[in-house]
């Protein structure tokens, strides 16, 4: 059995990925209309409801139901809106370019990095994954500072809300891995559309 803070560091994992996976198959969809009509019906359902921005709020209503509590709606854009100020962080183009080789093999990557160049997206999903661990990490202070009676959203402590780089870089790659499959989707679609 997990104690609540090692549930809500799993919360914290899993929301991050799943935030950044479909952050990158939104982008590269984006970029590639034409091929939604390739993807599976599943995929593009899942895709449809699951935003970044939902999941991320999903993440709060779940750390605070491990501390009993339930977030009111101007809670839960006043975190976000809290943690996306305190969270930035830097982009080292060279490794993460190194990352999605490695994770998509040379082919995919490249033309992924062709059609999609790191600089337009690649800061944006790095950005999401930071984003959403300091969401989290906010949502479980004003939960804990909540659960002992107050009522005011506390100061965020921005070193706490940072992400290690090691992890911030694990997390991405996770990420890419998770949308891998709708990635090699869109790469068989946008070759099949160049042929027709």
């Amino acid at each position: 059995m997990l104690r609540p803070s090692g549930k809500i560091e799993v919360m914290l994992h899993t929301a991050c990925v799943r935030a950044c996976a479909f952050a990158i198959a939104h982008s590269i969809i984006g970029r590639f209309p034409l091929a939604k009509s390739f993807l599976a019906k599943p995929v593009m359902q899942s895709l449809e409801k699951n935003s970044p921005l939902h999941i991320q709020k999903q993440l709060i209503k779940d750390i605070y139901k491990q501390h009993g509590l339930k977030p009111a709606s101007w809670e839960s854009s006043a975190i976000i809106a809290v943690a996306e100020s305190s969270a930035g962080q830097l982009v080292d183009f060279r490794q993460l370019e190194r990352k999605i080789k490695q994770s998509l093999g040379d082919r995919l990557a490249g033309w992924l990095l062709k059609a999609a160049p790191l600089a337009q997206w690649a800061p944006d999903m790095v950005a999401v994954v930071a984003h959403t661990w300091a969401i989290g990490r906010y949502a479980d202070s004003v939960g804990r500072i909540r659960k002992m009676g107050s009522d005011m959203l506390p100061a965020p402590l921005a070193k706490n809300l940072k992400l290690p780089a090691s992890i911030l870089w694990h997390w991405t790659e996770e990420a890419f891995e998770l949308a891998l499959p709708v990635l090699g989707r869109i790469h068989s679609a946008t070759t099949r559309i160049k042929r027709d």
